[in-house]
């Protein structure tokens, strides 16, 4: 059992070009790993990256042991790999770990987050923002604590993003004032992730708001999707002219880039999904509708005109 690991870990540090199939012996290894779902393979491993001097041979073990973890559902590893935080010198490694930790499991309320804490403070900023967006994974209330403490001190802007999207996590109405500082951040992604966050906390109470955004022209992208998720009929509106404003001229493909949300749509497509939902009590709603189809279908993104057929014609408009 102890050998095969041992192989195991040989093969993920082999940096020979060696190629099979296109897959080097590393990148077949490292999928191997993942795969693994031996709980008898945990504690051989404990003890292997105790012993191990080779950071690098520590790092394949790190990794395999958090593939472990998660096909065997152990939260233990976890406790184990927070603790090496505080013996690891070697500050590649200390990333590695927070990064695996990031992918891993979810970490438990009973563990103790100090070595992460403490981490957040590092002069390295690879350890300092890693520790950030490990802490995503966890659902105890002193981390939302901690990043509001955070951010009252921070000044560097790559931090605060960092920060942002932690609250993006953690956050409830508690971090409400902070975000709404954020919201005159000078970066824009900050800018967008504190928006977002709010209308997440505060769903339909703030639903006037995302409406006069969306109006002002503040928060475009943001706006429409807080209105897709969480306004009713009184929107209808704001979002009618945001679609009237999209369409009045042609826009290129490049502009998927831009405008796409993690579900994959734009903000247009956001809104013709928020308007779809009024097609048969709003009649101003069924005049956009026709307008965009009859005069605007030469306008549209090919992933729109796809949402055009399966929603409007399938629904005779």
């Amino acid at each position: 059992m102890f050998n095969y690991l041992t192989n195991l870990i040989d093969r993920i540090c082999d940096r020979s070009d060696q190629l099979h199939n296109g897959q080097t012996i590393s990148w077949q290894a490292l999928r191997e790993a993942e795969q693994l779902a031996n709980h008898a393979y945990i504690p051989l491993l404990y003890q292997y990256i105790e012993q191990e001097p080779d950071k690098e041979r520590r790092r394949a073990a790190g990794f395999i042991i958090t593939q472990l973890s998660r096909n065997t559902n152990d939260p233990e590893v976890i406790r184990f790999l927070l603790d090496r935080l505080r013996t690891e010198q070697d500050q590649d490694i200390v990333t590695a770990i927070q990064q695996d930790l990031e992918r891993g499991l979810g970490i438990p309320g009973y563990i103790n987050l100090e070595p992460l804490f403490n981490n957040t403070l590092s002069a390295n900023n690879n350890i300092r923002r890693s520790a950030l967006l490990t802490l995503r994974g966890t659902h105890n209330p002193v981390v939302e604590d901690h990043a509001l403490q955070l951010l009252k001190r921070t000044v560097n802007e790559f931090d605060v993003y960092y920060i942002a999207l932690l609250l993006n996590k953690v956050g409830t109405r508690k971090s409400i004032p902070a975000l709404r500082r954020l919201l005159e951040y000078p970066r824009q992604d900050v800018k967008s992730l504190a928006f977002a966050t709010i209308a997440d906390i505060e769903k339909e109470k703030e639903a006037m708001f995302y409406t006069r955004c969306l109006l002002r022209g503040q928060f475009k992208f943001e706006a429409m999707e807080a209105i897709y998720k969480y306004a009713d009929e009184n929107a209808v509106q704001a979002v009618t002219a945001r679609i009237t404003e999209l369409l009045s001229k042609r826009r290129s493909n490049a502009r998927m880039t831009i405008e796409t949300v993690k579900n994959g749509f734009t903000d247009l497509m956001l809104g013709m999904e928020f308007l779809f939902r009024f097609r048969t009590a709003k009649a101003e709603v069924k005049k956009t509708f026709a307008w965009i189809t009859e005069k605007r279908a030469d306008y549209l993104l090919p992933q729109e005109r796809e949402w055009i057929q399966q929603h409007l014609l399938a629904a005779s408009y």
